[in-house]
């Protein structure tokens, strides 16, 4: 995954996405609650992972989002991401 997230287009979109989404997708299923009880590292660590999550998936749909608009104009994809 790591080689194709600086490809262009959707592979590198899909590669980019896996790690935010595959957080996402621990965070609804196995959540760091092994208590009943929330205290406030549990809570601390649920909003560091999510706010990650997010980050990482809108800086990849960003990237994803200028590099087309930059083939669609017909100027030079920058490859420096």
């Amino acid at each position: 995954m790591g080689a194709a997230i600086r490809r262009p287009g959707l592979i590198g979109l899909l590669a980019a996405l896996t790690v935010p989404v595959g957080a996402a997708v621990q965070m609804i299923v196995l959540p760091p609650r092994p208590r009943l009880t929330l205290t406030p590292a549990i809570v601390l660590a649920e909003v560091i992972v999510w706010t990650a999550a997010v980050s990482g998936a809108g800086w990849a749909v960003h990237r994803f989002w200028v590099e087309s608009r930059a083939v669609l104009s017909g100027q030079p994809v920058q490859s420096g991401w």
